[in-house]
């Protein structure tokens, strides 16, 4: 007897492919949340390194020391926002809010024992810690969460 599996063949491609288009979009969707988190990520590194550089001239040339200027933390909030507002789209809220949210600390004298990290800090310091929403709408396609929050850490110090 010769049996005839191509039914069986149309059969098993009809259940397995929208299994398969389910598995194909969660793995999309996690490269783009990766993509979005170091995105996240680089603005919150370069909103510390802008802060950080700028300096205290006065006290520089006082004491010859490295300071850091009395608002590097409004000028790295400032910053994190604007870098923010480049990867809007992917931001399940509005950058100033994310950044107005943004815990940011700066340890102007060293050494400095940082309460969240426990990091000792041999160097004036500024941290950036938040947390940023990031859109993911194929996870709420899966009925998971569509919206992902990244924790998001930066530190700079002046050398």
């Amino acid at each position: 007897m010769v049996r005839d599996d191509a039914g069986m063949a149309a059969v098993t491609t009809a259940v397995l492919l929208p299994l398969l288009a389910l598995v194909l979009a969660g793995v999309l969707q996690l490269g783009a949340l990766r993509v979005s988190a170091a995105r996240v990520r680089a603005a919150a590194d370069l909103a510390a390194l802008i802060a950080v550089n700028d300096q205290d001239d006065a006290a520089l040339a006082r004491t010859g020391e490295l300071r850091l200027s009395s608002d590097a933390a409004d000028v790295a909030r400032d910053f994190f926002a604007r870098e923010l507002e480049l990867s809007a789209p992917l931001l399940a809220a509005p950058p100033a809010e994310i950044a107005g949210g943004a815990e940011i600390v700066v340890y102007p004298a060293a050494p400095a024992t940082d309460p969240r990290t426990g990091a000792r800090y041999e160097h004036p310091t500024l941290r950036i810690a938040a947390q940023v929403p990031l859109r993911s709408p194929a996870f709420g396609v899966l009925a998971l969460a569509p919206v992902t929050v990244v924790d998001v850490l930066a530190v700079s110090s002046p050398r």
